[in-house]
């Protein structure tokens, strides 16, 4: 990390260059100017990257005694106030060298209201949720199809040292179990890509997967509409489904209750989301470390909108998606079609 005290100043990227004992040695001119126009307390982004620190309240005094798991080796998020108060996201990376044992602390702050960010580091953060969601693919199709499929392969094979007379029912067997592995297919390319979010819109989709955890777990979803329904685009309906999706998925196994509400609330200039319930809740600053919550994050903040969480032990959940209006207005005319106002899918 030996670079010149004269050229290190002019490296466009805010940059602080640290001793072993996190002691500021230079800092670029652009580090200079995020100091004067953000409330940034080094020492705590510090104790954010060594792991000491809570990744989503680096701006309070408390994030030093939330626990936080191993940071990643490409960097880690964190959010900073500016003079007036507005939140802003953060991407930070620390490198040290093993020389010199002097550290480099890079902080790039997210830029554009559509999710585009200047630090590459942070498409690895995300790239690396997107492999685990494949890994869970990849296992399901292992663990479940290819099974199926092998055991299908056995039987059709053994189908010639049966007695003639036995054939025709063991034939019936076979027809059954293949259509129980097209079904499993099928329910796969569903978790995949919903087939309704494409044909009918977000609305019709959420109501089919309501309607689908209430016959497979007996968990109810209540989904209700306020306002009339606007165009939503493509992507954003993806990032909406899956969000509702997870939450679901989370209140299912933690909350404790039978129930979950889903609001799409339409208005004039944005859309809003909310997802929540009156569950066991959780500390928010315990979950900082997993890939969760800040996958969901991500997936909002990368079709232009915000998401936050509100939650405490005892006092339930809600996530809360607000995404303003959108310049693109093309959309499948089903995504306007109507419905009730409120639809409740109960056992």
């Amino acid at each position: 990390m030996s670079l010149s005290d004269a050229l290190f100043p002019l490296i466009q990227e805010a940059i602080w260059l640290l001793d072993e004992q996190d002691q500021v040695l230079l800092k670029t001119e652009a580090a200079t100017r995020m100091e004067s126009q953000y409330v940034l307390a080094l020492e705590k982004v510090l104790d954010i990257a060594h792991g000491r620190g809570c990744l989503l309240h680096s701006t309070k005094a408390v994030c030093l005694d939330c626990p936080v798991g191993v940071v990643d080796a490409t960097g880690f998020p964190f959010v900073l106030k500016d003079a007036s108060g507005e939140l802003y996201d953060f991407w930070g990376s620390l490198q040290q060298s093993e020389e010199t044992g002097q550290q480099l602390l890079q902080l790039t702050p997210q830029r554009g209201s559509h999710g585009v960010f200047e630090d590459h580091s942070l498409f690895d953060y995300l790239n690396d949720a997107r492999e685990k969601e494949r890994k869970q693919i990849a296992q399901d199709l292992h663990d479940g199809i290819a099974q199926s499929i092998y055991s299908l392969m056995l039987e059709t094979r053994g189908l010639k040292w049966l007695p003639t007379e036995e054939q025709p029912e063991q034939m019936k067997r076979i027809d059954r179990h293949f259509a129980e592995v097209l079904q499993e297919v099928k329910e796969l390319a569903g978790e995949l890509r919903p087939m309704t979010l494409d044909e009918f819109g977000l609305e019709p989709a959420l109501r089919q997967f309501a309607q689908r955890t209430l016959e497979m777990t007996g968990f109810e979803v209540v989904l209700q509409q306020i306002g009339t329904p606007q165009p939503v685009s493509e992507a954003r309906r993806i990032a909406i489904y899956r969000v509702v999706q997870e939450a679901v998925a989370n209140a299912l196994k933690y909350a404790g209750v039978n129930q979950v509400q889903v609001i799409l609330d339409y208005q004039a200039d944005y859309m809003a989301v909310t997802i929540k319930d009156d569950g066991a809740g959780f500390i928010l600053s315990e979950q900082a470390h997993g890939y969760g919550l800040a996958n969901m994050k991500e997936r909002i903040t990368a079709v232009g909108g915000t998401l936050s969480i509100h939650t405490a032990l005892g006092s339930g959940t809600e996530i809360l998606i607000r995404l303003d209006d959108q310049p693109e207005k093309a959309v499948d005319q089903a995504e306007l079609g109507g419905g009730a106002d409120e639809t409740i899918y109960r056992g």
